[in-house]
């Protein structure tokens, strides 16, 4: 089952080493690797969270799809860009999305979309959703160690 949040912006930054400092100044240990421009981002984006590495598919996104997908959902108004964000259940791929999500709508004066929550919320409700999913790892790790304990016997 994939998982998406969407940032909604007027602004949109022009580089990975932008989006890079947004991610450094929100003071989250997430670090963006690709080769490409980021106007051409579109797809798996590999990243570093903490010591671990990871990825999330990210790319450019139509507003319009969005609306019409989601008819009930108050968007604010019109913005002109949508940078999509996709991931698995994974938690360490969520917990990196939400970070460099919350950052990257942050620099841009914008908000998030977060589908999982069904509304608008504010990058720093983005940030905080991070922090909570990485609280949560323990857990599910003894969770997944335990069920992989029974299927064993």
């Amino acid at each position: 089952m994939a998982m998406e949040l969407y940032v909604l912006s007027d602004h949109r930054l022009e580089s990975i080493d932008e989006w890079q400092r947004a991610i450094d100044v929100g003071g989250f240990p997430v670090r963006l690797f690709t080769g490409r421009p980021f106007i051409e981002l579109s797809g798996i984006l590999p990243v570093q969270l903490g010591d671990r590495q990871t990825a999330f598919e990210c790319g450019h996104w139509d507003l319009g799809d969005l609306v019409e997908t989601y008819t009930d959902i108050d968007f604010g108004h019109r913005w002109k860009y949508t940078l999509a964000f996709r991931w698995t259940g994974n938690p360490y791929e969520g917990i990196a999305a939400y970070m460099a999500g919350s950052a990257y709508a942050k620099a841009t004066g914008g908000v998030v979309f977060d589908c999982e929550e069904g509304k608008i919320i504010s990058p720093e409700r983005a940030g905080e959703i991070a922090g909570e999913l990485e609280r949560d790892i323990p857990m599910i790790e003894e969770a997944l160690r335990r069920m992989t304990e029974k299927l064993r016997k």
